[in-house]
């Protein structure tokens, strides 16, 4: 079946899908992140209270979430046209394959919370038909080509977690210019 997608997809496509897929997921969570912060909807458990609290924390507003998310649209937006630019020769590829890491990271982190919130939480939805599809479609598109090895995958892990860093700074811009 991968192999069928090749007619209508190639690895350049899915490097300038990067920061679209990016957008739409971010747009769910931007719309519904308010309305799902009623906590008399979930159930009591220390997760949730837990989970609860470091929305707060992060920026639990739509408008703080924007900031946020036009922070990192900026960094995946440079990403995926570094990595476009120098695909073919494979360099610039380490940081593509970071926040791709992030992608499924996130993707998970939304699954757990569904399941451990028993309700709808803000960017499931295209975490399920968006962001896993593409990781998994992406990574063997990079497999594929040659330009994913378990050497990237091992290196890009350590970048991964710094780049939670960076993405983090959109939060506190977002609380500093949303108050």
């Amino acid at each position: 079946m991968l192999a069928e997608l090749h007619q209508f997809l190639d690895l350049k496509t899915l490097i300038w899908l990067f920061p679209i897929i990016f957008i739409f997921h971010d747009l769910e969570e931007i719309i519904t992140i308010e309305s799902s912060m009623d906590t008399n909807k979930y159930p009591k458990t220390n997760f949730v209270e837990m989970t609860l609290r470091m929305r707060q924390k992060l920026g639990s507003s739509a408008a703080q979430l924007a900031v946020s998310a036009t922070w990192i649209l900026l960094i995946i937006s440079f990403t995926a046209v570094m990595t476009a630019k120098f695909a073919s020769s494979g360099e610039g590829f380490l940081m593509f394959t970071a926040i791709l890491n992030l992608f499924v990271l996130q993707a998970s982190m939304h699954i757990v919370q569904s399941i451990k919130f028993r309700a709808y939480t803000p960017g499931i939805i295209t975490a399920l038909f968006l962001l896993i599809p593409y990781c998994l479609v992406t990574y063997y598109f990079s497999a594929e080509s040659g330009l994913l090895e378990w050497q990237l995958i091992f290196t890009s892990l350590p970048v991964s977690l710094v780049m939670i860093m960076v993405f983090l700074v959109g939060n506190l811009l977002g609380r500093y210019f949303i108050r």
